[in-house]
């Protein structure tokens, strides 16, 4: 199964995992919520051209005085605050196409930017999950990858406010992969009350990769958290909007295991 989110689906059943967390976003309907929808339709308008101007150019497109500077701007955040260290590490090439979904030199910008290893195509989970998706332009059977970040579905199934995930949004002092951090950790490290719960052991290491799916009480899909587990501490991989219903729960928990969603061991 890809990295990849999925379309969401009603489903019988749901389980609250973890109460929905107020964080002052405006609520759909407010009396502002079509200047916000202005404002984000914007927003992504520019992401939009930076992500394909990027892979071209990433010095120009992506500079800190430009339409998309707030990325720069939480990266560089991220590597003072050390954010990166929390998370696993990825390969950017999808495991269903078998192609980049983060072009080389947009990856490299990133890890510079990061004060990562410039490698490729390996990555630092959070950079490439969260940053490097923004950067995405490649096409997948489940939609674009940044989708996860830019819509509502995988905060709302996480109890998170309807913009809490929104990139160029940031509701506290906090980067978008600080607010992703620590939105997952938790459904890693304790997923009771979880619709699916499974632990794939890795050969030749103490931990386990887990896969938990959640659904905020109220919401139609879920959300999946990939992630190590184990006396290696709890490090996320990758987390997206699923399906939850309970023909795809089934589904899931019976697959055979094995390494997922664009994972790297070791």
């Amino acid at each position: 199964m890809p990295d990849a989110a999925s379309p969401a689906a009603p489903a019988d059943g749901a389980v609250t995992a973890h109460a929905p967390a107020p964080d002052g976003d405006a609520a759909l309907g407010a009396p502002d919520d079509t200047a916000l929808r202005a404002r984000d339709a914007a927003a992504l308008r520019a992401l939009d051209d930076a992500a394909r101007a990027a892979a071209d150019d990433p010095d120009r497109a992506l500079r800190a005085d430009g339409p998309v500077g707030w990325l720069a701007a939480q990266v560089d955040d991220d590597r003072e605050r050390g954010t990166f260290g929390h998370w696993g590490r990825s390969t950017v090439v999808d495991e269903l196409t078998g192609a980049p979904v983060v072009p080389e030199r947009v990856l490299a910008w990133l890890q510079r930017r990061a004060g990562l290893p410039v490698e490729f195509p390996g990555a630092d989970a959070g950079l490439a999950h969260v940053y490097g998706y923004l950067l995405s332009t490649a096409a997948t059977p489940f939609g674009r990858k940044r989708d996860r970040w830019t819509g509502g579905a995988l905060a709302a199934a996480l109890g998170l406010g309807p913009r809490h995930l929104v990139p160029w949004h940031r509701p506290d002092d906090r980067t978008l992969l600080e607010r992703v951090t620590d939105a997952v950790l938790p459904v890693l490290a304790d997923p009771s009350g979880a619709l699916l719960v499974r632990d794939d052991a890795v050969p030749g290491t103490a931990d386990a990769l887990r896969t938990v799916v959640v659904r905020a009480q109220g919401v139609g899909g879920g959300a999946l958290v990939y992630g190590w587990v184990g006396p290696g501490g709890v490090r996320p991989v990758t987390a997206f909007p699923v399906d939850a219903s309970p023909r795809w729960l089934r589904a899931t928990g019976s697959l055979l295991p094995a390494p997922r969603y664009n994972v790297l061991l070791g």
